[in-house]
């Protein structure tokens, strides 16, 4: 299996619709996600547990909640809890030899009967109604949700089996399901069924009459099951054939032109719209026209006009202090004079303000062409610096929008102009509108057969537990020992063995488990020769390790990053013994590993844990040398962006700065 894309829609963090691309290239096994706590990592890991296998999925925040409220809690909080959230999987796996491209979709709203849940399963492009109806047995075969923990999983799971606590027991699930001994169980109810008809064939008349009738009631029961069993075959097929006819000819309605016909309205009222958005824009250029946009161009003129008030105000100013200065000159000569200065000296002061004066006559003595309040200056200078490019700037902007607006409008008008007739379109409309309600029809046909299979299944049921309690007290009543009782005796004997049985095939097959659990321990493992054996036990399930001195090692006497270490080498050695192609996903990878055992893991584990791996890391774990070791074996690499203020999480191409 190679998981190809992952869209979520509204669930959980996840705002929106966010989509990762999950596919692996040759040699580059790694896809690297990076996210602060809390920021949608784990819910990353949900995700693609919950697409698979819905209300059995380990999901990490449930805890004892029921499924549905739980769906409706992980719709995102910003969207609207009618329209829901989905979690949509594109993968790929060999069947019959044979690649196949699927697309699973599990989606939910809240509706008026509460949560509303729907899987939709499509096949290599096109809808499988087989494979959305037995979605739960299709996954199972393949994947069963009793070992997805060997594939999927985070580091507070591997803490868990790490500390011991319930070691044995996630052992014991997983290898009782890689083994499959679902078999014997199977085996153990049929000789329960056995000893129970043993029991009632020694019944007294009246206990022997009720059971026949509870018999009589349960075949016919069991006749009914195969009668809704063979109609519900029926159905499935019929309303598979219609879903195609409806495809087919919803395939012919749209290249007719028949979505367009639809959006007809639609359309009619968006070209409307456009063309007041683009009347409205033309009116404010206009606006802007008639205002002060025409003086752009005269802008140089303006600026010329600016300075020459400018210089004339300075003209004004030199020709008033000269005045000024004169006046001021003579009142110097006449002080001077008082005060009995030499004539010689007086002269020569005379000369050199006199010489000050003609310097100053030349600016004073140009002419004033304009003659304009000294004011205007100050209005041109705030007319070319705010009010003409604020002007220009906003008639760039009516000018783009209303070009974009053009073309918006010829899209629309081309649009409606493809609009076929609506009596070309009637007949195609009359056929698919026929045909979906004849699918409809018989999916609620289907439905209906599927509740009374439920009923029937209860009913039946009950009837055997009926059965069950007349056997019980007949046999309790007999007094004789005959046949039967040997056979109850040989068929209890019998559950024995098989009991025997399930021990002896859990212990042959865990030698192979055990090889390859101390092969990757060791391979991961920094202290070379530490532990030379592991074994399972059989029946209790407890691992047990062999130190070099060929003693038992007690895990107290591991570090915690061993610790670790050895829960890792025990979900990889599973996997492998599996001999199922399943992708890796792992939220939290290092945990708390010291830097040697981390940079192990980096090197040894992650490039090899599976075909295509999937890491959830947070800023302090796949970062600096580490990120630097393991970039040749990543793909892609994607940031999970948390806005604290909005409350969602986006998936952004990327990683950690």
């Amino acid at each position: 299996m190679i998981l190809d894309t992952l869209i979520l829609e509204n669930f959980g963090a996840y705002g929106g619709i966010q989509r990762a691309e999950l596919t692996p290239e040759p040699g580059r096994p790694v896809i690297l996600f990076g996210g602060m706590n809390g920021g949608g990592k784990t819910t990353m890991l949900d995700a693609v547990q919950l697409a698979f296998y819905g209300a059995r999925a380990r999901i990490s925040n449930r805890g004892k909640q029921a499924y549905k409220d739980y769906l409706r809690d992980s719709i995102h909080r910003g969207a609207d809890l009618s329209e829901g959230a989905s979690i949509t999987l594109r993968f790929r796996r060999m069947m019959d030899g044979e690649s196949r491209d699927f697309e699973l979709c599990r989606s939910w709203r809240v509706g008026i009967k509460g949560v509303e849940e729907t899987i939709r399963v499509r096949r290599d492009g096109l809808p499988d109604e087989m494979f959305t109806d037995h979605w739960d047995e299709v996954i199972d075969a393949y994947l069963p949700s009793s070992i997805a923990h060997l594939f999927f999983f985070d580091g507070e799971q591997i803490m868990e089996l790490a500390e011991g606590g319930n070691a044995a027991e996630i052992l014991g699930t997983a290898i009782h399901s890689l083994l499959g001994l679902d078999l014997v169980e199977r085996l153990e109810t049929d000789l329960k069924v056995l000893e129970r008809r043993q029991r009632a064939e020694g019944l007294d008349d009246q206990a022997e009459e009720q059971l026949t009738l509870v018999c009589c009631e349960g075949d016919r029961h069991h006749r009914e099951q195969e009668g809704v069993a063979n109609e519900e075959g029926k159905l499935v097929n019929h309303a598979g054939r219609l879903a195609k006819e409806v495809l087919t000819i919803e395939d012919v309605f749209r290249a007719e032109g028949g979505e367009l016909y639809e959006q007809r309205n639609e359309l009619e009222t968006q070209l409307g719209a456009l063309k007041a958005r683009r009347h409205m824009g033309e009116v404010a250029l206009r606006e802007l026209a008639a205002g002060p946009l025409p003086l752009l161009l005269v802008e140089a003129e303006l600026a010329e006009v600016e300075r020459q008030v400018r210089h004339e105000r300075e003209i004004r100013h030199a020709q008033t202090l000269i005045d000024a200065l004169a006046e001021r000159d003579q009142q110097v000569l006449t002080a001077l004079q008082s005060e009995g200065l030499p004539v010689k000296a007086v002269k020569a002061v005379q000369k050199a303000l006199a010489s000050d004066r003609r310097q100053r006559n030349g600016l004073a003595g140009q002419p004033l062409v304009l003659e304009a309040p000294d004011d205007l200056a100050p209005h041109i200078g705030h007319l070319r610096g705010v009010v003409l490019p604020a002007a220009e700037a906003h008639a760039r902007k009516l000018i783009v929008e209303i070009a974009k607006l053009d073309e918006r409008v010829a899209r629309a008008e081309a649009d409606l102009e493809r609009v076929p007739a609506a009596d070309r379109i009637a007949v195609i409309q009359a056929e698919l509108s026929a045909a979906r309600v004849a699918h409809a029809a018989k999916l609620a046909d289907l439905q209906l057969v599927r509740i009374r299979k439920e009923s029937l299944a209860k009913q039946r049921a009950e009837v055997e537990s009926r059965m069950d309690r007349i056997g019980e007290q007949g046999f309790d009543q007999r007094v004789t020992v005959d046949d039967r009782q040997r056979i109850l005796k040989h068929s209890v004997k019998v559950r024995g063995t098989l009991e025997t049985f399930r021990t002896l095939v859990v212990k042959r097959h865990t030698t192979n488990m055990e090889s390859l659990m101390l092969e990757s321990f060791q391979k991961l493992l920094r202290k070379v020769g530490l532990v030379t054996g592991l074994s399972i036990s059989p029946v209790t399930f407890e691992a047990t390790l062999t130190g070099r001195d060929g003693k038992p090692l007690p895990f107290d006497r591991l570090s915690a990053g061993e610790r670790q270490l050895l829960a890792t080498s025990m979900l990889w050695g599973l996997a492998r013994a599996s001999g199922r192609p399943i992708p890796t996903i792992i939220d939290t990878p290092l945990g708390r590993l010291d830097s040697a055992h981390r940079g192990h893991l980096i090197e040894r584990y992650f490039p090899s844990a599976s075909h295509q791996v999937l890491l959830l890391s947070t800023d302090e774990e796949i970062v600096g040398e580490y990120l630097d070791d393991l970039r040749p074996m990543i793909t892609r690499s994607y940031l999970l962006d948390h806005d604290e203020v909005a409350g969602r999480t986006s998936i952004k191409e990327g990683y950690f700065a």
